[in-house]
């Protein structure tokens, strides 16, 4: 169980959870891509939303496996991270068999849910759907950005964190606008270089060589920028 702290830490409330009520509530659902808020969500609706308030919370991170649902019955909230797949969906179940009120994050449809817990009180929050965060984000960093910028990049990528993180990383100026087009000229090279590569022998003549070598110096590079901000 964590310890209950009364003082909430900085959270962009983008789903407006603080005015939710979830005293009626059995399964509450955050869905999105990765990235896009679900465990910090979570973590801020288990630990510092009133509903909650001095009720023990037993977490479960499931490491993208089954998990098993022992030693809940001393807690009052069972938080899930994370649910991948439909077959985790039965522990989730077994646990509001046990009267336990369940709070997840989850990659599924909610409609999972219904089909498989479909008399249980529920409410469901999508992550990756929100633009206003993004601006949120910028606005924070003093980044400048245009609304065109903001729908291009939600277009592509949905509202997550993990890509507008990965964007700025490589881009030490204050205008978003430019460092989204870098990204995309940069996808657009590293598209076109892994196209020639799958050609096959061309890729292997002598006076193609500094091409290849420029293809793994594009991939070293994107895998940095992912995992420099993991």
């Amino acid at each position: 169980m964590r310890k209950k702290v009364q003082n909430i830490p900085p959270f962009d409330d983008f789903l407006n959870l603080s005015k939710q009520d979830f005293n009626n509530t059995r399964l509450l659902i955050f869905h999105g891509i990765s990235g896009s808020g679900k465990s910090t969500n979570l973590n801020y609706t288990a630990h510092y939303h009133a509903s909650f308030q001095n009720q023990s919370v037993k977490w479960i991170w499931t490491h993208h496996k089954r998990f098993k649902t022992r030693a809940v019955q001393n807690y009052d909230l069972v938080v899930v991270d994370e649910i991948i797949s439909p077959l985790q969906i039965p522990a989730i179940t077994k646990l509001l068999g046990a009267n336990k009120k369940v709070a997840v994050a989850s990659h599924l449809n909610p409609a999972w849910f219904k089909i498989l817990c479909p008399f249980t009180p529920t409410l469901s929050f999508r992550t990756d759907a929100s633009s206003e965060k993004i601006c949120s984000y910028l606005d924070k960093k003093d980044i400048l950005y245009s609304p065109e910028s903001i729908l291009s990049f939600c277009k592509t990528y949905g509202s997550n964190y993990v890509d507008l993180q990965c964007i700025l990383e490589n881009h030490t100026g204050k205008s978003f606008d430019d460092a989204l087009r870098w990204n995309q000229k940069f996808n657009k090279i590293l598209a076109q270089e892994e196209a020639w590569i799958r050609q096959g022998i061309k890729a292997r003549r002598t006076r193609n060589e500094g091409r290849v070598r420029r293809l793994e110096a594009l991939r070293i590079k994107r895998e940095g920028l992912f995992f420099s901000i993991k």
